[in-house]
């Protein structure tokens, strides 16, 4: 399936790496304690879903964190709650979840539908970016597939849990979705592929996303963000050769924000009553974004698509 849309680059979202470093700092109120509420993490082993762990547990939250490999998730989660220094209490918990299977999606969202009375808010943190094509365990374009689809999915089962504890989702995307300019192409074949129009789509499906989770289910208590956290090195680069690794590290140096600074549009998306519900986010505050951030037609086209991939893949569940 191909939509084309015809947008002047000049449109599409500057870029000033003057604001893109170090940005801006979310603090909390003095009287914010989030004791009682659930906060569910995605991708959460490394980066700033890492660093959100740690400062929502030592908030008061319970904090459940979706990571590949149960034996993997429950080191980090006790790693992290040393780290908060919240050890004993079991505030931090680690469940597998492998958001490029939909099986293990669904899965982790039934422990959470079972165990969990609230889910006040769900962090979809969790981000890949691949550098050939290759196909998710569903038969999906990896990055689609797990920045978009994965996540879809498992807001789709947690919906119930999240408008009964009128909670927040927040969706990390990406400055990238600036340049998707004139097609958008959900088959992604392996003979034209290409990277950085793939991830860059994936990141513009989460903005999508977001916006009309809070077109549609806002008025039932739901608010929904997505946001740019901006130029960090998460790992999402280790695929790429060494010496392009090398040049990224060093643009890194001069307009990249370190682990926490990057983590704080996450914060301020997940606690402030300033953040815009519905809107995309950068530096603690709502950002400018592509022109088709908020394209209606289009949004709905990629919500209808994720919506029938979803049912395909999933039902011999």
């Amino acid at each position: 399936m191909m939509v084309r849309v015809q947008v002047h680059p000049s449109t599409l979202c500057a870029v000033d790496a003057s604001k893109l470093a170090h940005g801006h700092s979310y603090i909390p109120s003095k009287n914010t304690d989030l004791t009682g509420q659930t906060i569910i993490i995605t991708g959460a082993a490394s980066g700033i879903g890492r660093v959100a762990a740690i400062e929502f547990a030592k908030l008061g939250a319970k904090v459940i964190l979706g990571i590949r490999d149960q034996n993997r998730a429950e080191q980090v989660a006790q790693d992290l709650e040393s780290k908060a220094n919240i050890i004993g209490t079991n505030k931090i918990i680690g469940y597998d979840l492998d958001l490029s299977n939909l099986s293990i999606v669904k899965n982790f969202a039934e422990k959470i539908l079972k165990d969990e009375e609230y889910v006040n808010i769900l962090l979809n943190n969790a981000g890949i970016a691949y550098i050939k094509h290759t196909l998710t365990f569903d038969g999906l374009e990896m990055d689609f597939g797990t920045n978009h689809i994965g996540h879809f999915y498992l807001t789709k089962l947690l919906l119930p849990l999240l408008i009964k504890s009128k909670g927040r989702i927040i969706n990390v995307s990406s400055i990238g979705h600036c340049f998707i300019d004139n097609k958008i192409n959900y088959e992604f074949p392996s003979s034209s592929y290409d990277a950085r129009l793939a991830y860059n789509q994936s990141k513009l499906a989460q903005i999508w996303h977001a916006y009309l989770l809070q077109e549609r289910y806002g008025e039932q208590g739901i608010n929904a963000y997505s946001l740019h956290p901006g130029i960090i090195y998460t790992g999402l680069t280790r695929q790429i050769p060494k010496v392009f690794e090398l040049i990224y590290q060093l643009i890194l140096f001069i307009v990249g924000k370190s682990l926490y600074e990057g983590t704080q549009t996450s914060l301020y998306c997940s606690l402030s009553n300033k953040a815009k519900p519905g809107k995309f986010h950068a530096d603690c505050k709502e950002a400018k974004s592509s022109p088709l951030a908020y394209n209606k037609i289009l949004a709905e086209e990629c919500w209808n698509f994720s919506e029938k991939i979803i049912n395909e893949k999933t039902k011999d569940f």
